[in-house]
């Protein structure tokens, strides 16, 4: 319990990504969960101007962080957002050093339909993923019925987080 307060509170502190504290909350839940007995903290990755022109991609401010225990980096986290059949949903993505999906949580769902994709048993099927064209919907990540929409929408944007992670590495940038 102790690793979670010190976490929630550097969560405070430091994240401006615009998620309710509940959200927070659960961010700092699946991390502790991650690492129990441990401290964990985590800091957003900072990039200069010319760094973020380089990407192919636009790096939303503290929507990619470092995560590490006693100082000694763990993993990444990235922060981002999918869209169900009316609204936003908040998740994030933790990879391991070498660039593989140690787990994804759905943080803010805000849909009335749809919400199964939060679940921890389908969630469960991207671990372990590296390679975007392994995430094939209704192949290697199955649907849900009831949830087709955010289910699909969750698996296409984690492809794309995926590959802004293989090229954030490929430039060196983590």
């Amino acid at each position: 319990m102790k690793n979670v307060w010190g976490v929630l509170i550097l969560s405070l502190l430091f994240f401006s990504f615009d998620l309710p504290r509940s959200g927070i909350k659960k961010m700092d839940k699946t991390l502790a969960k991650l690492w129990p007995e441990q401290v964990i903290t985590k800091k957003p990755i900072s990039l200069t101007e010319s760094t973020r022109n380089s990407l192919s991609f636009k790096l939303d401010k503290e929507s990619l962080f470092s995560v590490s225990n006693n100082s000694k980096s763990k993993s990444y986290m990235f922060l981002s957002k999918g869209f169900g059949k009316m609204n936003e949903f908040d998740y994030m993505v933790v990879f391991d050093k070498d660039l593989s999906i140690l787990k994804i949580k759905v943080l803010v769902y805000r849909e009335e339909y749809g919400g199964e994709i939060g679940s921890s048993r389908w969630l469960k099927q991207f671990k372990g993923k590296t390679d975007p064209k392994t995430m094939k919907f209704g192949h290697d990540i199955q649907n849900i019925s009831g949830a087709t929409i955010s289910a699909r929408s969750l698996t296409e944007d984690v492809k794309k987080v995926t590959r802004q992670m293989i090229e954030l590495r490929q430039k060196g940038i983590i």
